[in-house]
């Protein structure tokens, strides 16, 4: 098992952000706008799916993931070059992706052949357009729901969401969570509550399960809270010897996570040439472990 390179290597983690950090959030939430957002609060709906792959891949080697938060979903064309490109990345078969539009993730699914699903958690003030979470599989998509995580940001009111997506292998199914939730404004204990209410909504039933996405874990003690209790319901967290995925103020930040249940890892890392967003793409190489 190995990681890629990343171009935060040699950095020492902190035990809190540092004051240049925090000054760069404060001023980022500034020149946000900061009144309300237009929330989806319906389990159910909004729902964008549709069903591109050219045939499901046969299930006789290791599943690449990758898990992208694609900033506001405004590069898309480059993000699709990316994924297209990148020796790491082409030929993924499941893609789990946040701050999508509906727009976005439909260019993606019909350039790169894969059936989506795609909730929209909000409508974002800052461009107007949904915000939310998808999965896209080359496998079929047998059914799909929107989690709404618990409590609302203190800045703008707005709700954060998983999506799962159960996809069909062929001989088994596998619940798959693309992840998205509050940043530091939240604070610790509602942010841990978000994470303990996803972990309450993973099926003890499915021998493998993988879920992944943008955690916001600012700090290495939020990473292990975040370990702990998705290792409760049996997730490992398959990305750890993966790189940073966000840089800022020079500091590496692990904010992005692949956790997998019932499944080896075989190789992971940050493709750390990409451009389309803020954030880096994390992948991994996941082999379905034997169930007796």
């Amino acid at each position: 098992m190995r990681s890629t390179s990343h171009r935060f290597q040699g950095l020492r983690w902190l035990k809190e952000p540092s004051l240049l950090l925090l000054i760069l959030l404060l001023a980022g939430c500034l020149l946000a706008a900061c009144r309300p957002v237009v929330n989806f609060e319906e389990p159910d709906t909004p729902l964008y799916e549709g069903n591109y792959s050219e045939g499901p891949p046969e299930l006789d080697g290791p599943i690449k993931v990758v898990t992208w938060n694609i900033a506001f979903a405004k590069e898309i064309e480059e993000a699709i070059q990316e994924l297209q490109e990148s020796e790491e990345l082409q030929g993924a078969d499941i893609l789990l992706l946040q701050e999508m539009d509906d727009a976005g993730t439909e260019a993606i699914a019909k350039a790169l052949n894969y059936n989506y699903v795609y909730y929209p958690a909000s409508i974002h003030t800052r461009n107007e357009k949904n915000f939310g979470n998808a999965v896209l599989s080359k496998w079929p998509i047998a059914d799909s729901e929107k989690i709404i995580l618990p409590h609302q940001s203190p800045r703008n009111d707005q709700i954060r969401i998983a999506v799962r997506a159960l996809v069909d292998l062929g001989d088994v199914q596998m619940p798959v969570y693309s992840v998205h939730t509050e940043t530091f404004w939240l604070g610790q204990r509602r942010r841990g509550d978000q994470i303990q209410f996803l972990s309450e909504q993973i099926d003890p039933d499915y021998a493998y399960v993988l879920a992944g996405g943008d955690f916001n874990t600012l700090t290495p003690g939020s990473v292990t809270a975040l370990e702990e209790r998705l290792g409760q319901v049996g997730l490992e967290r398959v990305s750890a010897v993966a790189g940073e995925t966000v840089g800022l103020g020079g500091v590496g930040l692990k904010l992005d996570h692949l956790f997998a249940r019932g499944m080896s890892i075989i190789e992971t890392g940050v493709v750390e040439e990409a451009e389309a967003s803020d954030h880096q793409p994390l992948w991994a190489d996941l082999l379905l472990e034997e169930v007796g």
